[in-house]
């Protein structure tokens, strides 16, 4: 009888060992493996940005290619309303913005793109997954990830939610602002893994096919005037004429005192490279460069730069983009 229950307890502790050994890896473990081999990936879809009571509409899609010296990434967004496309490109050269509105190509220094979180990149992802505020169920669509979220380039990012499919690819993200209202939504219609990506893709172009946005502000449309302005008031506003080119110039007072400089920039008449002094930054919608108390971005054909001791680079973003939204005269 002693006998016999040694061997049924032994025959239970037997299948209890069985059982947890064939207990189903988690997503977060599975997730975690395809990160460790990836290799290269390339995402295409369809983002949606809120601004404001506004929806802008952008054709997405990034390539990443591991590389032992130097990590390869190509962004490439194009704005579906203004018929306009930027491109962010990585390689062992630098970080080159290609722009073919302006027929120019942009050189920056720094770590782009892994200085800040992105939501199209799958590190920035992984970053999520693993992230002891994520949240992570099965669904019958696949795995939902819910989570907290900072970008630091898009403050109104607070809250995201991410799909994956059972091979841990990338199906959509809806990222919302505090109050739970959506503030980008991203479809994805390709994604691939470890599919060797030519080096190609990533070389920095020699010609751009130079396109005319649909909408660009053109000299007569301006001064656009900031919406964001922190409180501060406008104390004067004045004209600076250089050759055939001028430059409005609106100086803001108050508890932030910045300047504003916009004037329209022409496109180059050949294909040319510009080095930008300061770092590179992107917001989705924007890019620019900034170097501590000065922030430029070119928006519709227009330079705007802002002047501040007093104002953070979120400040200064959120002054730049706010002048996309309405003209004041």
């Amino acid at each position: 009888m002693k006998a016999k229950l040694i061997a049924g307890i032994s025959a239970l502790v037997l299948v209890v060992l069985l059982l947890l050994m064939w207990k189903p890896q988690s997503f977060e473990d599975r997730f975690d493996d395809v990160m460790q081999d990836l290799t290269s990936y390339e995402l295409e879809g369809d983002m949606e940005i809120t601004k404001g009571e506004d929806i802008k509409s952008f054709a997405l899609s990034v390539a990443y290619q591991k590389k032992e010296k130097q990590d390869l990434f190509r962004v490439s967004l194009y704005d579906k309303e203004l018929n306009q496309e930027q491109t962010i490109i990585r390689n062992q050269d630098g970080v080159f913005v290609a722009t073919p509105s302006l027929n120019q190509v942009f050189q920056f220094e720094g770590d782009w793109p892994l200085n800040t979180p992105k939501p199209y990149l799958l590190q920035s992802m992984a970053e999520i997954v693993n992230s002891e505020k994520a949240e992570i169920s099965e669904e019958k669509e696949g795995y939902l990830v819910k989570s907290e979220v900072d970008y630091p380039n898009n403050p109104t990012f607070a809250k995201q939610e991410m799909m994956f499919d059972e091979e841990g690819k990338i199906k959509w993200i809806q990222i919302f602002d505090k109050d739970n209202s959506t503030q980008m939504k991203l479809v994805f219609h390709t994604c691939t893994y470890n599919k060797k990506v030519k080096d190609s893709v990533f070389e920095t172009p020699k010609k751009l096919e130079q396109k005319t946005a649909a909408a660009t502000i053109s000299e007569a449309d301006l001064p656009l005037y900031p919406m964001q302005v922190f409180d501060a008031v406008l104390q004067n506003r004045s004209v600076v004429e250089t050759g055939d080119k001028k430059r409005y110039v609106m100086e803001y007072t108050g508890d932030k005192n910045f300047t504003v400089i916009q004037s329209v920039y022409a496109p180059a008449e050949e294909t040319e490279v510009v080095l930008m002094s300061g770092e590179m930054v992107d917001a989705l919608d924007l890019i620019g460069f900034y170097d501590g108390n000065h922030m430029s971005a070119i928006q519709n054909g227009v330079e705007f730069s802002v002047f501040s001791d007093d104002l953070s680079l979120e400040e200064m973003m959120r002054v730049i983009s706010s002048m996309q939204v309405a003209v004041m005269k």
